[in-house]
């Protein structure tokens, strides 16, 4: 697994009553949010995954210099599209570390 942000479980849900004794209401923009987030870190090992049989049967389907030029382009994309994942679930994360849980009722 790469450097995930926090996984949702460990953070506020939406679905948290407010703290007691406080006129406070769910805040719309935080569910909206954290629901983001979870979509977005239970495909995250998939998307991360994506290209890693490709690059593993590669060798064995096509031998020459194109096949290691070819295999060498998908090894990149392969690395970006892993930092893309871990980059996707950072950026909801710090968005939605920014958004209080409740607003004023």
């Amino acid at each position: 697994m790469s450097t995930y942000p926090p996984s949702p479980g460990t953070l506020h849900s939406p679905s948290d009553p407010p703290p007691p004794g406080a006129a406070m209401r769910p805040n719309p923009e935080y569910a909206e949010l954290y629901e983001a987030y979870q979509r977005a870190y239970a495909g995250a090992d998939t998307l991360d995954a994506a290209l890693d049989p490709p690059v593993r049967t590669a060798g064995d389907a096509w031998v020459g210099p194109a096949a290691r030029s070819w295999q060498n382009d998908l090894e990149t994309q392969r690395a970006q599209l892993k930092k893309a994942a871990t980059q996707i679930l950072w950026d909801i994360y710090g968005a939605l570390s920014k958004v209080p849980p409740f607003i004023p009722k």
